[in-house]
């Protein structure tokens, strides 16, 4: 792994294993295993203003990648009216990307356009399943965090739908209550 070494005390593979560890990816794996894992990493130099994941992709997508250098914005369109995107998130080192194709290679929910020049890791389907077949247990662990980086994102969702439904129905009884009260046109 090609990283910048920010620290002298820090090799490349060190501090992308570092960030692989955070609270934007995949917290609870240990270092040890995220540093086996970073060796299956491919680096790669996406350059600023490349849109290079894009919403609805449907080929391609058996890969995940971290970020280790730069910022890039998530955009999704079909939260727009016309043919502008919606800036849905900012993500910088440390963020995973695509976690979901890893597993199951289906379309892109989003795109992710470089906002700087980035350095990812690309983690393949393929190199995944090597890490599997070559350290089963590091691969499941691998595999769990993912898994649970999934279920606490779909409990978030869930607690944001709960809040806009419960929303929604008092705005739906408020107005109610106007389309009912002939007085309140007249004022």
């Amino acid at each position: 792994m090609a990283v910048e070494d920010h620290s002298p005390d820090m090799n490349a593979d060190e501090r992308a294993a570092r960030l692989l560890v955070t609270p934007t990816a995949l917290q609870t794996l240990s270092l040890e295993d995220a540093i086996k894992i970073v060796a299956y990493l491919q680096p790669r130099v996406i350059e600023a203003g490349c849109e290079f994941v894009r919403e609805g992709e449907a080929v391609h997508n058996d890969h995940m990648l971290l970020v280790l250098e730069g910022d890039l914005s998530v955009h999704n369109s079909s939260l727009q009216d016309d043919d502008d995107h919606l800036v849905v998130r900012v993500m910088g080192p440390g963020s995973l990307i695509g976690e979901l194709g890893l597993l199951d290679g289906g379309p892109r929910s989003a795109s992710c356009v470089a906002n700087t020049d980035m350095l990812v890791g690309v983690l393949s389907r393929a190199d995944f399943l090597q890490l599997l077949q070559d350290d089963p247990a590091v691969g499941s662990r691998l595999l769990l965090a993912i898994s649970k980086r999934m279920a606490d994102t779909l409990r978030e969702t869930t607690r944001k739908l709960i809040l806009f439904a419960q929303m929604n129905k008092v705005l739906s009884e408020e107005l109610a209550k106007v389309a009912n009260d002939p007085d309140w046109f007249d004022s």
